[in-house]
């Protein structure tokens, strides 16, 4: 008889051991975590950057060596843009230009919209030299002719197109 009551007891014991683990378990996953009542902000995926059509890519890095280099292709411009292509700017603009040193990188910024030419498809970049950084703007016209063409050496933000947010929900 004492074989069976050690028996009974060990696996009563067992029984305990077992049934008490599992309270504590569930005790655990059951309660309350601190951050699992509160309300969450809905991950938003961060914006990517706007991709460059290397077709103008090109014409800008072109662009941008040509008048570092003092030599401008005139035949790439709109007619309306002739008249200010004068030898002095032009010169006056690779002497400037010419103090960055070697291009060495292009960085498309985005697009540039002017709303005096709607025509015109601008687009802005960052060209990196050896020795500092500039920023070009070149606006194009229907025909593909360069309209526009500037160097400065900051980026205004009043001339960037800014993309266009979600309407507020729930107003």
């Amino acid at each position: 008889m004492r074989r069976m009551s050690l028996r009974s007891s060990h696996t009563d014991r067992v029984r305990k051991l077992v049934l008490a683990a599992l309270a504590i378990a569930a005790a655990l996953v059951c309660a309350p975590y601190p951050s699992w009542g509160r309300p969450r902000a809905t991950p938003t995926p961060s914006p990517s950057p706007p991709v460059a059509d290397p077709a103008i890519t090109k014409i800008a890095r072109a662009q941008f060596v040509q008048w570092q280099a003092g030599v401008v292709n005139k035949s790439l411009y709109a007619p309306q843009t002739m008249p200010q292509l004068t030898a002095e700017k032009i010169a006056s603009t690779s002497g400037l230009l010419a103090q960055l040193g070697a291009l060495t990188d292009t960085v498309y910024i985005g697009p540039w919209y002017n709303p005096d030419f709607p025509d015109r498809r601008g687009y802005i970049y960052q060209m990196r030299c050896v020795s500092g950084n500039v920023y070009l703007w070149l606006g194009l016209d229907a025909d593909g002719k360069i309209a526009t063409i500037f160097f400065k050496n900051r980026l205004d933000v009043e001339t960037i197109t800014p993309a266009p947010s979600a309407s507020p929900t729930g107003l």
